[in-house]
């Protein structure tokens, strides 16, 4: 990972950030890349969130089958999905690759805070100093961003 500038990030539209965090970004190729990234994170639990429509709501569910989640309405077609894993899977995580793809918002926090709302005002809240790490996609999954904690592994 690299660290980057905040002004080359296209979809800070969905990303709300204090002003002097440190960015770093690490090109995608493709979900095997994806994969490997997460399998390099240091975590005891990671969060996933993901702003889809409904037609791939029942698809993330039957990938969570078996762990607890959480469903909220954004809009009429749009929806806020939330869980939280102990470690990352295979399929999971080439499903989320394939979301972030086809640029639905797909959003990951390690380690977070117990009852603390990452997602609000439609927007990822990266504005923490707990030692959590706030990952989310570019469009199209090319590349990977990432906010505080320790540094990857």
């Amino acid at each position: 990972m690299e660290i980057t500038s905040i002004s080359s990030i296209g979809n800070l539209d969905m990303i709300e950030l204090k002003p002097d965090q440190t960015v770093m970004a690490c090109e995608l190729e493709d979900a095997e890349s994806f994969y490997r990234f997460w399998a390099g994170l240091a975590y005891d639990q990671i969060m996933i969130q993901v702003i889809t429509t409904g037609s791939f709501i029942e698809d993330l569910s039957e990938y969570f089958e078996g762990h607890a989640y959480k469903v909220t309405k954004l809009a009429k077609r749009e929806f806020h999905f939330q869980s939280i894993l102990q470690e990352a899977d295979r399929d999971i995580a080439d499903f989320l690759f394939l979301l972030a793809s086809i640029n639905d918002d797909v959003f990951l926090i390690t380690d977070p805070q117990p009852d603390k709302s990452y997602f609000s005002e439609g927007k990822l809240q990266c504005l923490t100093d707990s030692g959590e790490r706030i990952i989310w996609f570019e469009y199209d999954a090319v590349d990977i961003y990432m906010i505080g904690g320790e540094s990857y592994k």
